[in-house]
C-alpha cells in the first residue's frame, strides 16, 4: 500500500490534449544500490479529463497585487511575517551548473536560480543579503524527492507512511528547474509561481555515439533520466515507439556518472541541464531535440502558502519588466557556455503572465 501511495504522488508530465492512462511495457531499469522513490503506472484520472486539468492547471497562479481578502495586503501575510522573522528556507539542486551548484573552490551556490533565489530574499528582506546569511537556507536535495520537501498535507502523509522518506527535510519553496505539470499540482498540493524559464529537452551521449540525434536512433539502448520527473515519464511512455530501455537514478548528475562508466548509453533530460553536464565532460556530445519533452519551470510552493506565491510573483514580474531575468539568462546560457565551448542552446520565450485572482 506504501509502495502504491509513494508512486501516485510522484507522477510526472500532464499533457494539454486528452490523455488516456498509459501501459508501459517495462519499469526503469536502477542500477545496482539505487532506490528509486517510485514510478507512476498512468497520470491520475484528475490529469485526463477537461475538467481536471482546468482544476489543477499548474499555469493558475496568483496575482501579486492581489489582497488576502480580509482587507489586510498580501505582505502582511502569516508565511511572510514568519519566514521574515525565522528565516527562507529554499529547496535547491547543487549539482546541475548553470542553474543551481555549489563552486568547488569558494563554496558558495551560483546559477541562473540562485540568481532568482537571492532577489527574491533580497526583496523579502528589505536588504542586500551577505554571504552565510544565516536567514536565508539553501537545502540541497536530490532530483527524484524535491517536490516532497514542501509543506502540504499530500506530502507530510506520504512522509509519515514512508519511514525511507521521515529525514527529507521541510521548505518553503522549491527552486529546481521544476517543469510545471498538472499532476504535480494534484499529488503534492503545489501552486507554481509564474514562469522562470522555459526549455527544450536534448540528449547526451558519449564523442562517437552513433544515432543519437532522436531517441529512435537509440533503440535497445539504455538512456537515463532522473526518477519522478518530466523526463523518465517522456522515456516511459516513448518505448513502445523508441525501442529504448530506460534508466533511473535519484538525481539527473547520476546519469552523467552512468555514461561516463559505461553503463548508459545516453542522458535524456531538459537541455539546460545537459549543457551543464556536458561542461563538465568534454568528452560528450549534446544534441538539442526541439519541440520534444522540456517545458515551463517556476517556483514550486505550497498552496497554504498563498501570500509567499503572490509575493514572489512579484518579484518574477519586476525581473521580466527591469531586464535583470533577461540578463541572468544571458550571463549563464550565453557567456558561460560560449566560453566552455559547450553549445548554446536556442532562447525560448517565457509564456505570458496570467493570473487567475
Amino acid at each position: 500500500m506504501k509502495r502504491l501511495l509513494l508512486a501516485l504522488l510522484l507522477l510526472a508530465g500532464c499533457a494539454a490534449q486528452p490523455v488516456q492512462p498509459v501501459e508501459r511495457t517495462a519499469e526503469p531499469v536502477l542500477p545496482n544500490g539505487y532506490r528509486d522513490p517510485g514510478q507512476p503506472a498512468s497520470l491520475p484520472p484528475e490529469c485526463t479529463t477537461p475538467e481536471g486539468r482546468a482544476k489543477y492547471d499548474p499555469a493558475r497562479t496568483l496575482n501579486p497585487a492581489g489582497g488576502l481578502g480580509d482587507g489586510t495586503s498580501v505582505l502582511d501575510g502569516v508565511t511572510l511575517a514568519e519566514i521574515r522573522e525565522h528565516g527562507l528556507d529554499v529547496g535547491v539542486s547543487q549539482t546541475t551548473p548553470l542553474l543551481s551548484r555549489r563552486d568547488q573552490v569558494t563554496g558558495e551556490m551560483e546559477g541562473f536560480e540562485i540568481d532568482l533565489i537571492n532577489r527574491i530574499a533580497t526583496e523579502l528582506f528589505g536588504r542586500p543579503l551577505q554571504r552565510n546569511d544565516p536567514m536565508l537556507r539553501l537545502v540541497t536535495m536530490p532530483t527524484g524527492s524535491r517536490l516532497l520537501a514542501l509543506d502540504t498535507d499530500k506530502n507530510n502523509a506520504t512522509r509519515e507512511a514512508d519511514e525511507a522518506l521521515e529525514e527529507v527535510p521541510v521548505v518553503d519553496m522549491v527552486v529546481a528547474d521544476v517543469t510545471m505539470t498538472c499532476d504535480r499540482v494534484y499529488n503534492h498540493d503545489v501552486v507554481y509561481s509564474t514562469p522562470y524559464l522555459t526549455t527544450n529537452a536534448g540528449l547526451l551521449t558519449r564523442k562517437g555515439t552513433e544515432a543519437r540525434d532522436s531517441l529512435d536512433g537509440l533503440r535497445g539502448r539504455k538512456v537515463c533520466a532522473a526518477s519522478a520527473t518530466t523526463s523518465i515519464v517522456d522515456l516511459l511512455e516513448s518505448q513502445r515507439t523508441t525501442g529504448v530501455e530506460p534508466v533511473s537514478t535519484p538525481d539527473s548528475s547520476e546519469c552523467l556518472m552512468l555514461l561516463q562508466r559505461g553503463l548508459v548509453d545516453a542522458v535524456y533530460t531538459d537541455f539546460p541541464i545537459l549543457q551543464g553536464l556536458q561542461m563538465q565532460d568534454p568528452g560528450t556530445e549534446l544534441t538539442d531535440l526541439p519541440g520534444q519533452g522540456g517545458g515551463t519551470a517556476g517556483v514550486a510552493i505550497s498552496a497554504k502558502h498563498k501570500d509567499l506565491v503572490r509575493f514572489v510573483n512579484g518579484v518574477i514580474a519586476r525581473m521580466r519588466a527591469d531586464g535583470s531575468l533577461q540578463a541572468s539568462h544571458e550571463k549563464w546560457f550565453g557567456e558561460h557556455v560560449r566560453a566552455a565551448g559547450v553549445e548554446q542552446g536556442p532562447v525560448l520565450p517565457l509564456p505570458p503572465i496570467t493570473y487567475v485572482d
